[in-house]
């Protein structure tokens, strides 16, 4: 009777343990994807697609952002580049359904839905994809505590990156769909965040592969992290330069914000399909 208690009392001892540790791993993620971020915003990104042989096409837009009753619309405009000057993309997120995502394709002068089937897909030709330029719910997912005290190293002066090496200590972080619906919305098995402890954001992710959960499909950094101010005033942090690698193909994107404004109200006529058309705000 003794040893069936103490074996009943390690169980218990265990299962509050891994609950605890659950909790924990939902709870930083839970800061990471509440982080404050504008009402309004306003960037000039810059977007290197890098080919495997080094080749580089590099790509200017502009970003434009609001927010109103806790859902965010977002707006990008492809100002230089090759194959996508003209393209407009628009992202309203919703509450009770799913997101509205718009393209104009400027060489058809039309503007078209992207299904939710195609949000895995990639973003106009990039490594990044429709899933990565949004936050994911958290609760899609659940969420395991691999390591809370991990260390990162990134180095952002790799593959033509201007930044320096910094060292994190992050949670490691597992997660993995929480069903066959949030499964079917993500092009990958599961995925490990490295979430400084710091800023809450996740300085690096990796993905695998949905047939081989073994196999590493993709590997996002952030290479240069800075503390900034809104024009009222408001502390940020601001993702300054983040890398994508595909792991299988060699090629990587790296977006890096040259310029922004945040707060400065934007009217809301650039989050409509009239400008999205147009490039014209009212």
């Amino acid at each position: 009777m003794k040893i069936k208690n103490i074996i009943a009392a390690s169980i218990i001892a265990a299962t509050v343990g891994a609950a605890a540790f659950a909790d924990e791993a939902y709870d930083v993620m839970k800061k990471f994807t509440t982080l404050p971020i504008p009402n309004y915003s306003k960037s000039e990104m810059n977007l290197d697609v890098i080919e495997k042989n080094g080749k580089v096409d590099h790509q200017v837009m502009m970003q434009y952002g609001n927010r109103k009753n806790g859902l965010t619309n977002t707006v990008f405009e492809f100002k230089t580049s090759a194959t996508n000057k003209g393209t407009r993309v628009l992202q309203m997120e919703k509450t009770s359904k799913d997101d509205d995502r718009l393209i104009y394709l400027p060489q058809l002068k039309t503007t078209r839905r992207i299904p939710t089937s195609d949000r895995y897909k990639s973003f106009v030709g990039c490594e990044f994809t429709y899933n990565d330029m949004s936050i994911r719910d958290i609760d899609l997912d659940t969420h395991k505590m691999l390591n809370a005290n991990e260390t990162v190293t990134i180095n952002g002066g790799t593959n033509g990156g201007k930044y320096g090496t910094e060292k994190y200590n992050c949670y490691k972080i597992d997660s993995t769909p929480a069903s066959p619906e949030a499964k079917r919305m993500v092009e990958y098995s599961h995925r490990i965040s490295y979430i400084d402890k710091n800023t809450y954001l996740p300085v690096k992710m990796e993905y695998f592969d949905k047939k081989d959960p073994n196999k590493l499909i993709k590997t996002y950094i952030i290479e240069k992290i800075e503390n900034v101010k809104g024009s009222s005033g408001k502390d940020y942090v601001l993702r300054k330069s983040c890398l994508i690698s595909n792991e299988v193909t060699g090629r990587k994107t790296r977006v890096w914000v040259s310029d922004f404004e945040w707060d400065a109200k934007i009217p809301d006529s650039y989050f409509t399909q009239n400008w999205l058309a147009t490039g014209k705000a009212r």
